[in-house]
Formats: C-alpha cells, sequence, structure tokens
C-alpha cells in the first residue's frame, strides 16, 4: 500500500491514540483521525501537543514525526527500530551510482517546463523565442553521460531560456539576463526570481524530509557540508512553471509590481504544495523500488 503523510495544520491541535486510530482535534472538533497503517509520517506544521501514546504508536508502526517552523524542519523523531527512514536512506545513498539517471530527469523536466512556458507566448503571440532550439536541448539532455555532462547542457539551454525571457518583460525593468547575486546590482526581476526560488526551496525542503529522504544527499548537486542538494535537485522541475512563468505574467501586466516585494510574495503563495509532495513521494519510491524516477511535467 502507498502510505500517506498526516499534516497538523491547526494551531493547538493535539493528537492522541482513540480506539487505535491516531486522532487529531482542536478543543472538540476532531480535524482528522486515521489508521497508523496508512502512513510512515505526521508532519507537524504549527504549535501543537502529541501524546506518549502517540509517539509509542509511531515506534510500532515505523512512523517520522517531523516538525516544522516556518516551513524549515528543525526537528525528527525517526523510530527507535530505524523503520522506513533508515531502509529509504540506506537506499538513497546505493542510488547514486544511478546519479546521472537521476540527473537527467531533474533536467529533462527543467527544460521541458521552461519550454512549455515560453511556447505559451510563442502561441498567443506569434512571437519566435527560440523554442524549437529549446526542445532540442530537451531531448540532448537524455544523452547527457555523467551529471557534469547533464550541467552543461542545462547551461547551454539557459542561454535559450532566459533569452526568450528577457524578450518577454517590459525593457523599464532593465532585466539583462539571469543574476543570483546582490553584488551584481540586481534588477527587480532578478530579485523577484530570488525570493520565488527562497520560497520554492522551503516548500521542497518540507516535502523531501517529510516523505523521508536525506535532503543532504543529492544526485545532481554536489555534497557540500550544509547544502542541501537534493533539494536543489528536485527544485529544478518546478523553477520555471512555479516561479518565472507566474512573475513574467505579473510583469506584462504592470512592471511596478514586481519591485513590490508584498506583490512577489502574495503571488508566489500559492505554489501548488500538493503537486511538489506528490513528485517527492514519486522520487522516494523510485529509489526505495529501482524503478525509473519521472519528472514533473508543466502542461
Amino acid at each position: 500500500m502507498d502510505k500517506k503523510i498526516a499534516f497538523v495544520k491547526d494551531y493547538g491541535a493535539y493528537l492522541r491514540v482513540k480506539n487505535g486510530l491516531i486522532e487529531c482535534s482542536v478543543k472538540d472538533q476532531v480535524k482528522w483521525k486515521v489508521s497508523p497503517a496508512e502512513i510512515h509520517s505526521i508532519v507537524f506544521l504549527v504549535t501543537s501537543s502529541v501524546s506518549s501514546e502517540v509517539i509509542r504508536l509511531a515506534n510500532e508502526y515505523g512512523i517520522d514525526l517531523v516538525f516544522f517552523h516556518r516551513h524549515e524542519p528543525y526537528a525528527k523523531l525517526i523510530p527507535a527500530r530505524y523503520g522506513g527512514s533508515f531502509r529509504l536512506w540506506t537506499r538513497q545513498m546505493r542510488s547514486l551510482r544511478r546519479g546521472v539517471e537521476f540527473a537527467r530527469a531533474f533536467i529533462y523536466g527543467k527544460l521541458h517546463n521552461q519550454w512549455v512556458t515560453l511556447r505559451y507566448y510563442e502561441k498567443k503571440y506569434g512571437y519566435d523565442l527560440g523554442t524549437g532550439r529549446l526542445d532540442e536541448l530537451t531531448r540532448d539532455s537524455l544523452l547527457a553521460t555523467s551529471s557534469e555532462d547533464v550541467m552543461g547542457r542545462e547551461a547551454e539551454a539557459a542561454k535559450v531560456y532566459w533569452r526568450g525571457v528577457r524578450f518577454l518583460l517590459p525593457t523599464s525593468l532593465g532585466f539583462k539576463g539571469r543574476r543570483k547575486k546582490v553584488s551584481e546590482n540586481l534588477d527587480a526581476f532578478n530579485v523577484a526570481l530570488n525570493v520565488g526560488y527562497g520560497m520554492l526551496r522551503k516548500v521542497v525542503w518540507s516535502a523531501v524530509v517529510s516523505v523521508g529522504l536525506n535532503p543532504y544527499v543529492g544526485f545532481l548537486h554536489k555534497f557540500r557540508e550544509g547544502r542541501p542538494s537534493l533539494v536543489f535537485d528536485l527544485m529544478e522541475e518546478f523553477r520555471s512553471p512555479f516561479v518565472d512563468r507566474p512573475l513574467i505574467g505579473l510583469a506584462r501586466e504592470d512592471s511596478d509590481k514586481v519591485s513590490n516585494l508584498k506583490e512577489v510574495y502574495s503571488l508566489l503563495s500559492r505554489i501548488d504544495e500538493e503537486e511538489v509532495y506528490t513528485q517527492a513521494r514519486k522520487l522516494a519510491n523510485a529509489v526505495l523500488s529501482g524503478e525509473e524516477y519521472k519528472p514533473f511535467m508543466a502542461k
């Protein structure tokens, strides 16, 4: 059975065991109840309480308890018998030999989704944004033979993609291309992108930890102490559809709104978390089962 994640989202919620089920309630109102056999983790997103009986049952069924503060994980209780998480982490380390396979999938999804973003404007307005070349590079990415090769092809596609984005943006924004460092005297659109990617990173990080993957063991981005490489890997698929495309739309509607970070936060607060969590579960399943990983493909 494909186990699920249970979320505690209501402030002041209390988790207890009743009639063999884990029950979440606020005052006298039951928010949800679930059999411990149906879930692999419980994610606490807000201030709440949990009974020792829930912890005992979690240990018995191999359920991880994950605690977050402002979308960032700060603690995780792993069952003393080292159940699901330990098995998944072990498989994740063994899967490093499949690194190029996962790396190709992440970048294939990223380039396809960039193509979808530009193609939308080509079809709507008859522009030529270079999607033909981007499509070629997307298919070429599947031929890469190493993670470095994958990154090289991604960099080539990035030139085409950001050239297209630049064409779509009002010239008043002064966008010359993708820049990341504050020291580069960033224009408003690059600042908005950095904010958006930061918001996306938190969601992806939450999803990766919640499904039991080790966020620091990546396949595409190299290991570096303290860097959540796997989070950066999985983010690639969502950058264009969840951040770039909404911001391009906002800029074309009213370029001044891109400079207003409240507008940017409000727009990007609607990131589709369910899609991200679903994709993280697919990644965990691919690691566990040895089956092919299929990236998120925007439409």
